[in-house]
């Protein structure tokens, strides 16, 4: 546990720092061991919520914390028939806010074993998409740098089973955006990348700044992706 509290201190930090600039809090405290999460998420902002499928049910569970939280939400590669390419999004979505300023999106998670790809979308609510993250089975993690040709450009490396934060920074005006791993074992950084999306007028304003994940692959394979939360914030964490 020793090896966490940085990591843990980090995170009161940005709870205590980001209460009145929040655009989305999910920290899964008040909800039921075993259940779905509520998608209307309880608490402030007022707005935010968790959007899921029917055909996903299967894969996620609010379930009990390995570390100080008490509780975290777990997306999984469980069995689920009827998942197709287009199904199978977990999605963060914030309040409405301008995005004159930047935003900040961040969540800390824990994976177990090697998992099928993971793929994490940042957008503005409206389907214009941000920066997309892809999380290898080998902990690899690469940016995708254009649509629609796939260009790539590669982070570093989580390895399987670290704890870790994941922040975002997105600055619209600027075009830019910024991704910072905190993990023990040295810090992950890609500075001053350039939106996928370059027509900022393209981006709806105001908007619902949205953090989305899913799978590369829809077969079972007992893999499990564990969010101890999920945070959208107006104000650095």
């Amino acid at each position: 546990m020793k090896r966490d509290l940085p990591l843990l201190l980090l995170l009161v930090g940005m709870m205590t720092s980001c209460r009145s600039s929040l655009l989305l809090k999910s920290d899964f405290e008040s909800q039921t061991i075993g259940s779905l999460p509520e998608k209307n998420i309880p608490g402030e902002p007022s707005g935010d919520s968790i959007l899921y499928t029917r055909e996903q049910q299967p894969r996620i569970r609010v379930v009990a914390s390995s570390s100080a939280s008490e509780k975290a939400l777990e997306f999984n590669t469980a069995s689920a028939p009827g998942l197709t390419a287009h199904n199978q999004w977990l999605s963060f979505k914030g309040v409405r806010t301008n995005l004159t300023q930047p935003i900040y999106f961040y969540y800390t998670r824990i994976q177990t074993g090697t998992f099928d790809r993971l793929m994490v979308d940042i957008d503005d609510g409206s389907a214009t998409t941000m920066a997309r993250m892809h999380i290898e089975r080998s902990g690899r993690v690469i940016l995708v740098t254009s649509f629609p040709s796939g260009e790539t450009y590669e982070v570093g490396t989580i390895p399987p089973g670290t704890m870790h934060t994941i922040i975002f920074t997105v600055n619209v005006r600027a075009g830019k955006y910024n991704l910072t791993i905190i993990k023990s074992g040295g810090n992950l950084t890609a500075t001053d990348r350039p939106l996928i999306n370059s027509d900022l007028l393209s981006y709806a304003n105001p908007a619902r700044p949205s953090i989305h994940f899913r799978y590369s692959d829809t077969e079972f394979s007992g893999n499990k992706y564990v969010l101890e939360n999920v945070y959208i914030s107006k104000k650095r964490p």
